[in-house]
């Protein structure tokens, strides 16, 4: 049965004591009634924060009740904390262990203020807690309750209040040479009135620089790796120095990283990457 509680402890980036404090609207209390400290979850269909008491699915869009909803309380708008990065909350544990720095955390089914530690659940909080590790000695103390953060993934905060992590979008009309700033894009031939080749980035490249070009017109998409001497891998098979990859069938695709040696395909529009052919210039 849940019970009043103030779960927020800090924020370990900003030293914060106060969270982030906003409002969800809830159904009247007759029909659900919350209490404060209560893990809920913002149902887009009914458009309610509700307790998470639960587990039906990943889809989660979590906030933590800041007041009480009684029994006999209308339909309102209501105080929720938004979990943000770097917030650290306490909650119970379904089972006493000895929780350790970095633990995976679940929803527990049918209990809103209580966390399931599951190595391969769907993880919803990891332990940041260390208040259990012993001075002396390697043996971790059991604990009924852990130090936790909320994922961003998971988080009413980062869903739906903050801006999204979105990519930039590059639709070219003819062929382009990428710049460094180009980092992340998904490039596409949207607009070219024929083939169209994409040219490696001159100068200094960051090891993991990475993007994706995807061929939304029946017309070719090419990557040309320059210099010369730069070499493309395509499903793990080092490819002959200078030549270049394309695809030409629409909803084809390409990710391509630099690895500080080679432009490396790490995914395409098939595992067997039938799709991309290597030519020579």
């Amino acid at each position: 049965m849940a019970v009043n509680k103030q779960p927020y402890l800090k924020n370990s980036i900003t030293g914060e004591v106060r969270p982030y404090i906003g409002y969800g609207k809830v159904q009247a209390g007759s029909t659900q009634a919350i209490k404060r400290g209560e893990i809920c979850a913002f149902n887009e269909t009914s458009g309610y924060f509700v307790p998470v008491d639960a587990v039906a699915d990943c889809r989660y869009s979590l906030a933590i009740a800041n007041e009480e909803q009684k029994s006999d309380s209308l339909e309102r708008y209501m105080e929720f904390i938004f979990p943000r990065e770097g917030d650290i909350f306490e909650f119970a544990l379904n089972a006493s262990r000895q929780i350790a720095y970095g633990d995976a955390l679940t929803l527990t089914a049918s209990d809103s203020q209580t966390l399931t530690y599951d190595a391969d659940g769907f993880v919803v909080a990891h332990s940041v807690g260390s208040d259990n590790y012993p001075e002396i000695g390697t043996t971790i103390a059991y604990r009924s309750y852990a130090q936790v953060e909320f994922r961003k993934e998971v988080s009413y905060y980062y869903k739906n209040i903050v801006p999204m992590d979105l990519k930039k979008v590059i639709n070219l009309t003819g062929d382009y040479t990428l710049k460094v700033e180009d980092n992340g894009c998904v490039i596409t031939n949207t607009g070219a009135s024929g083939g169209v080749t994409l040219t490696a980035p001159s100068g200094t490249v960051p090891v993991g620089w990475h993007f994706k070009m995807v061929c939304t017109a029946a017309d070719a998409m090419a990557f040309d790796p320059k210099p010369d001497t730069t070499q493309l891998v395509v499903q793990g098979a080092v490819q002959t120095a200078g030549y270049y990859a394309s695809i030409t069938d629409e909803a084809d695709f390409i990710e391509w990283m630099w690895d500080g040696t080679y432009w490396v395909a790490i995914s395409s529009i098939s595992g067997a990457d039938t799709d991309i052919t290597i030519q020579s210039e």
